[in-house]
């Protein structure tokens, strides 16, 4: 169990960092494109690692079935809407929110996987939750429209998140599909999604890449989408997947939130802060639950 709780650490780094550094990448490409590219680079990151290791097999078309299910919902879906807010308020605030997806993993874990409901884990889910909730909350004037809006898409990515990362991922991993495969079929789902989406809404006044913004997306294409839902994936052929992802989804708000603030050169306000700690208490609390 020690070990699966370091992998989903290791991911909730990787992921956090991603999330917040895409805003960057976002300033200087048009959503569909920059998603697309990062998609691509992921792609020529998956395909490498699976070959080197023979860890491709696909023996039953079910799972990838599954695979690519998940692939629609979570590298598509829900990054559309994660991206979206993301281009329309602070990084640390869409993160926090887009973080609640515990919440729903650890449903969805129980509900559907038929894992035991454990106090513990849905307490630390409920910290996630409330933390997320001060670090977004909009207070005095600040611009409630934009908020909501972006607010509301954090949220539903959380959800896709929630449901993909834990329903499919383990449900497919129990079964005998390998990480490295379910990987390739989420990347590759994700690349034809995404260049679909990007070709069709592409401006033509804006056909030139962004050298910088190319670098950030292959930077966010390997560590977070490629070295995040490896070491995540492997952690969760560990142990339970609602035990994990609060774990997951606890540190990723933290990390994100760092992120932000060195980086971006972001604000929180104390509320923000707040909402940190609170998040902070829910990973050690279902850490040592574990």
């Amino acid at each position: 169990m020690d070990l699966a709780v370091l992998l989903s650490l290791a991911a909730a780094l990787s992921w956090g960092v991603a999330q917040v550094v895409s805003k960057l990448g976002l300033a200087r490409m048009e959503l569909p494109l920059y998603a697309a590219v990062r998609a691509s680079f992921a792609f020529l990151f998956a395909l490498p690692y699976g070959l080197i290791t023979g860890a491709f097999r696909f023996e039953d078309p079910n799972l990838i079935w599954v695979a690519a299910l998940a692939g629609l919902i979570d590298p598509f879906l829900g990054t559309l809407l994660y991206m979206y807010a993301l281009k329309h308020g602070e990084a640390h605030g869409a993160a926090a929110l887009a973080n609640t997806a515990p919440f729903w993993g650890v449903a969805t874990a129980v509900v559907f996987l038929g894992e035991p409901a454990r106090y513990v884990t849905f307490l630390a889910a409920l910290l996630v939750v409330i933390g997320a909730y001060f670090l977004i909350a909009p207070t005095g004037k600040r611009e409630r429209t934009g908020s909501i809006v972006g607010g509301l898409a954090s949220l539903g990515a959380a959800l896709l998140w929630g449901i993909a990362e834990t329903g499919p991922a383990k449900y497919c991993l129990s079964r005998g599909m390998s990480p490295a495969e379910f990987q390739l079929v989420l990347v590759g789902i994700a690349s034809i999604t995404w260049w679909t989406t990007a070709l069709a809404r592409r401006s033509p006044s804006k056909r030139r890449l962004d050298p910088v913004g190319l670098w950030i997306a292959f930077f966010t294409a390997g560590v977070g989408f490629f070295l995040g839902w490896i070491l995540w994936l492997s952690g969760l052929r560990l142990a339970e997947a609602s035990v994990l992802t609060p774990i997951r989804g606890g540190a990723m708000t933290i990390f994100a939130f760092a992120t932000s603030v060195v980086l971006l050169g972001e604000r929180p306000t104390y509320r923000a802060f707040l909402g940190a700690a609170l998040a902070s208490a829910g990973v050690v609390l279902v850490s040592l639950g574990a």
